[in-house]
């Protein structure tokens, strides 16, 4: 008899399985971890199939031995194969990423989760009852949550009330997994943020597959299978961190997590600010579910409210409430996502926009520097322009250096700072008014523990509407209801500031709507989820062997999936009708690992 073997190493995507013989008197199932000769040592595998044969005259391996008491079910390996093929990845690669390495049992540590009290007002209380009540009779369904705090709070009341489920969460960064499983301390939940020795991951690991009880973790956790799950949560599922984008295996944690569920026969159930329109298309109506957690909501039109303003970027709406809130002693917190004094330099005479050396994006301008928010390349800002050798070097745009001055000039009482990623400023800072970026919601503020905040201001609103993407209006939703959950948590009113009102009133009033639509555009345009978007690019040095090398497999995909369209610039960017997916997969497979491959491009 013949074991057909998957080693647990990061392997090329070309290699699958290895046979061994199996021994006398060893009996080997699927699923089975074995000890086996690799090369000059020896390493662990997965036995992916048993089946007849000699080896057809040349002499085989054998199987070592079998490694006590760990075993994967038929269908957890089975999810790692089908996710292995999606990914385009060996599924010796994917078991390295996914299995703990055993460690001598007297190595491990026990769980290291602080005891945080979890509560919600009193008048949430029903909402969050009915809400449990509906995800219960679901198999699948998006639920509409302002902040983690309220989504804490489902989360334990589901897992309360079905307390023989082994229930998986998931979240996009490692800061988010703290901040709930400290709070979900009463279930005990295994935490796995990528972070842990192997000791703690591999005890963490067993005793998910084993007991079951409450999973918290970060895409790696997504990896981690048991086949009585019954429900798995994707918190703040549209966050693009839910992605591996850098590395392999690129897994989507959104994508095992549909993966699991259907597996498993588990409880799909995800939670945002507001749906995608991924979400619209995939929840019936009766499925996007959500409560009336919104707070007084002000939507202002800039091309009127600038008018007799001191500063164009303010609103006289804007301003009055401004003072209206310091007089009553409470803080305001201004949302603009652009750092710096300005947004580019430009020259006056000839136009030119002073491009990073490095990267060839645009500078972003300081007070005494020009820095490149891409790559991290800074300047002294130059005195005259390279090409034409002119002196009128104008800033463009405000950044939010420039607004913080202005706010301080208009309200020289009040303190003012900038809260943005690389400056000193905390959590604790007790400034008046704080002009922040997405640092802020993603690295200071705690919705457990919200500060003492009157009003939050949108002061941009429309910055995602000129983002280079077909998302525009999902990221513009989203984006506000991330500023509008902020603002629900500290109850605080909410200003929005837009040269496009109407559109951001029908965002707030009816998003479904407006999703709806967007499903209507993409599909007539040939947009996801309509077509699967990848991406392939090459490691060489040789500008000419890399063109020659993506041309060749454009024209290899173009033979066998003709509906896919390609597209080669910087990488070779494919857009790819459902029914020619495992076409690409497969011709994807026999790809060496100098293709970088990105199965699911998340643009």
């Amino acid at each position: 008899m013949i074991a057909e073997v998957y080693p647990i190493k990061r392997m090329p995507r070309r290699f699958g399985v290895f046979d061994y013989e199996i021994p006398a008197g060893m009996e080997l199932v699927r699923g089975q971890f074995v000890y086996i000769p690799f090369r000059t040592g020896e390493m662990m595998g997965v036995v992916a199939r048993v089946k007849e044969g000699g080896g057809r005259g040349i002499e085989l391996k054998q199987v070592r031995a079998i490694v006590p008491n760990l075993s994967l079910a038929d269908a957890e390996l089975g999810l790692l194969e089908a996710l292995a093929f999606d990914l385009a990845q060996s599924v010796p690669a994917l078991l390295h990423t996914a299995l703990p390495r055993p460690v001598r049992e007297s190595a491990l540590r026990t769980r290291t989760t602080s005891g945080l009290s979890l509560t919600i007002p009193a008048r949430e209380a029903p909402s969050v009852t009915l809400l449990t009540s509906h995800l219960g009779q679901r198999h699948e369904a998006f639920v509409s949550v302002p902040d983690l705090k309220r989504s804490a709070a489902i989360v334990a009341t589901y897992a309360r009330e079905h307390a023989d489920e082994p229930v998986m969460v998931l979240l996009p960064n490692v800061r988010d997994v703290r901040l709930i499983a400290g709070r979900l301390t009463k279930f005990d939940p295994l935490v796995v943020t990528g972070e842990e020795s192997d000791g703690d991951r591999f005890r963490a690991w067993s005793s998910w597959r084993k007991r079951g009880g409450m999973l918290v973790g970060t895409r790696t956790a997504a990896l981690w299978t048991n086949p009585k799950t019954g429900a798995v949560f994707v918190l703040r599922a549209n966050h693009p961190n839910h992605k591996q984008q850098d590395r392999n295996p690129r897994l989507n944690a959104r994508d095992a997590a549909r993966l699991i569920a259907e597996q498993f026969h588990a409880r799909l159930i995800r939670m945002d600010v507001a749906p995608s329109t991924d979400d619209v298309r995939t929840c019936a109506a009766g499925s996007l579910l959500g409560a009336d957690w919104k707070p007084q909501t002000t939507v202002l039109d800039m091309t009127t409210e600038r008018i007799g303003s001191p500063h164009s970027f303010l609103a006289q709406t804007t301003m009055r409430r401004i003072e209206d809130t310091l007089a009553a002693r409470r803080r305001v917190i201004c949302a603009y996502n652009r750092k710096g004094v300005s947004r580019r330099l430009q020259c006056g005479d000839c136009q030119y926009r002073f491009p990073c050396p490095k990267c060839d994006l645009g500078f972003v301008v300081y007070q005494h520097v020009v820095r490149c928010h891409h790559c991290g390349h800074t300047e002294p800002t130059p005195l005259s322009c390279p090409r034409c050798r002119g002196k009128k070097l104008t800033p463009k745009g405000f950044g939010n250096r420039t607004v913080a001055a202005a706010l301080q000039a208009l309200y020289p009482e009040a303190t003012v700072s900038c809260i943005e990623k690389g400056s000193e400023m905390v959590a604790g800072d007790r400034s008046d008014i704080l002009v922040v970026t997405r640092h802020y919601l993603e690295n200071v503020y705690d919705a457990f523990d919200p500060p003492d905040v009157g009003l939050v201001i949108d002061l941009d609103a429309d910055l995602s509407l000129y983002e280079p993407t077909y998302r525009a209006t999902e990221q513009s939703l989203l984006g506000i209801e991330e500023w509008r959950g902020i603002a629900y948590g500290c109850r605080a009113d909410l200003l929005v500031q837009t040269e496009v009102p109407e559109l951001f009133r029908q965002l707030l009033t009816d998003p479904r709507r407006m999703l709806e639509d967007d499903l209507k555009t993409r599909e007539a345009y040939g947009q996801p989820p309509f077509r699967r978007k990848m991406s392939v690019d090459i490691r060489t040095d040789e500008p000419r062997e890399r063109d020659i090398a993506l041309r060749t497999l454009s024209e290899r995909v173009a033979s066998v999936a003709p509906k896919t369209s390609a597209v080669q610039s910087d990488a070779l960017e494919l857009s790819v009708p459902p029914e020619e997916e495992q076409t690409v997969l497969r011709a994807f497979s026999t790809l060496d690992d100098r293709y970088i491959i990105d199965t699911r491009l998340l643009e």
